[in-house]
């Protein structure tokens, strides 16, 4: 019965809070974009020895690298006013009408707040010149621009999968340095994502982000995208990339917001769907049965301070975070997935001493402000126990409203039990969902935790 008052309560706390923050929030149509069927058709997907940077048959080697220097630019976002870049990152060219691929992330800035920033190009001469935004995937983390003054010989795709433990060459201008290949092996796709990445064992430098990684043939198998340091770096696969191009698409800049929004909502609709529809799987913490590694993107920590023997609470915690998140821009990623529990118990204290002493807390893991979000409205619900039951059950809600990306909610909520000399803390902190999904979510949470 207990269990039900808690769901009953947060749901229509839930449920109120979002009514005041659709009440705010203008919604605006999605705008329908500009179709444009001649990149596909000039779009390589295979090597064509008349326009890629080396044949079939030459092979990537020393020799023959300067042959792809071309091809390979660094990007620039240029902020007028201030005079110097702002961001820096690298691309490359695929088609023959000067279709350039690079990073989301090192256009982020522009697409933004296109007002105030500008995207160029440096070749590997040092010629210099504006780029268009076109089109790009936050999800997978890519853009397509276009070059006024291409080259007459661009990159092509290749048409086969990498074999794992194949010679992979990522090109790109790290630092400002110019441009550099770092050679290393494939080692297949990462395994805690949701999101398709392939591990690749090179040392990615800043600057290289967005470059092209080839295949021994150079044909272009993925494009750089981050690294975690130790010759541990990740790529985005090429299919992502032929995907964006073949799209043909120019989204207008009042758009680009919708178009994040849109995308974003396409995303965590079936990401958040299969939580709803599949099972968690029972794991135990501190004699209780919960939940841990419900899905493979998903990784747990734990830690427990019986190690002290001078203790006054003995204390146990598991957290877990799904693996993926999005980058929107430096003050804004989304996407995250968060959820927690803690159990402190009383060793040396007594039970004011230890009500005291326990300050339970919670808090966004994706990071924002108020230019991108509203404040957060939390509502606090008390449940006290029977009345010789020294128990009672806290349940704090909290959400808050996207500006720009209309629709979407971050949401927190912190169940807290105390019995006696013991506390048990759970916290689901969920990032860039829609309501209904939302409250879907802390309904199974609550179910699940209690």
């Amino acid at each position: 019965m207990k269990q039900k008052t808690i769901l009953s309560l947060v749901l229509s706390r839930l449920w109120q809070l979002v009514c005041i923050f659709t009440l705010v929030v203008n919604v605006f149509a999605v705008s329908s974009y500009a179709q444009d069927t001649e990149a596909q058709d000039k779009l390589a997907i295979t090597p064509s020895p008349s326009n890629s940077a080396s044949s079939p048959s030459s092979g990537l080697g020393n020799e023959t690298f300067q042959d792809y220097y071309d091809q390979v630019y660094q990007i620039r976002v240029v902020s007028p006013k201030a005079g110097s870049k702002s961001s820096i990152g690298s691309g490359f060219q695929v088609s023959s009408d000067g279709l350039i691929v690079t990073n989301y992330h090192v256009i982020s800035s522009f697409a933004q707040a296109p007002a105030n920033h500008k995207i160029e190009y440096q070749s590997h001469t040092g010629q210099k010149g504006d780029l268009e935004l076109l089109d790009f995937d936050v999800i997978n983390d890519l853009a397509i621009l276009r070059h006024s003054s291409p080259s007459s010989r661009f990159l092509s795709f290749s048409d086969t999968m990498l074999s794992k433990g194949e010679t992979v060459y990522a090109l790109g201008n790290p630092r400002d340095y110019g441009t550099s290949l770092v050679k290393g092996p494939n080692n297949g796709m990462v395994e805690h994502s949701y999101n398709e990445q392939i591990l690749f064992s090179g040392s990615l430098n800043p600057g290289m982000s967005g470059g092209p990684a080839v295949n021994a043939l150079g044909q272009v198998v993925g494009v750089n995208v981050a690294t975690a340091g130790s010759q541990l770096s990740f790529l985005v696969p090429a299919n992502n990339a032929i995907q964006l191009v073949n799209a043909g698409r120019t989204i207008p800049q009042a758009d680009y917001q919708n178009e994040i929004a849109r995308q974003i909502k396409q995303w965590q609709r079936p990401r958040i769907q299969q939580l709803l529809d599949n099972e968690w799987p029972a794991e135990q913490f501190a004699g209780l049965e919960l939940f841990g590694e419900i899905r493979k993107d998903f990784q747990c920590w734990g830690q427990t301070n019986e190690s002290n023997k001078e203790r006054d609470i003995a204390s146990v915690s598991k957290s877990c975070r799904a693996g993926n998140s999005l980058y929107l821009d430096a003050s804004l990623t989304v996407g995250e997935l968060y959820f927690s529990f803690d159990q402190s118990s009383a060793v040396t204290l007594g039970e004011l001493q230890f009500t005291s002493a326990i300050r339970p807390w919670m808090s966004a893991n994706n990071t924002s402000n108020y230019e991108h979000s509203s404040n957060y409205r939390c509502h606090v619900d008390f449940l006290q126990g029977s009345k010789n039951s020294q128990q009672f059950v806290r349940a704090t809600t909290c959400i808050r409203s996207f500006k720009k990306l209309v629709g979407l909610y971050d949401s927190l909520l912190m169940i807290e039990r105390i019995d006696g000399l013991q506390q048990f803390v759970t916290h689901l902190s969920v990032s860039a969902i829609e309501a209904d999904q939302i409250s879907l979510l802390n309904r199974k949470f609550i179910e699940r935790s209690l």
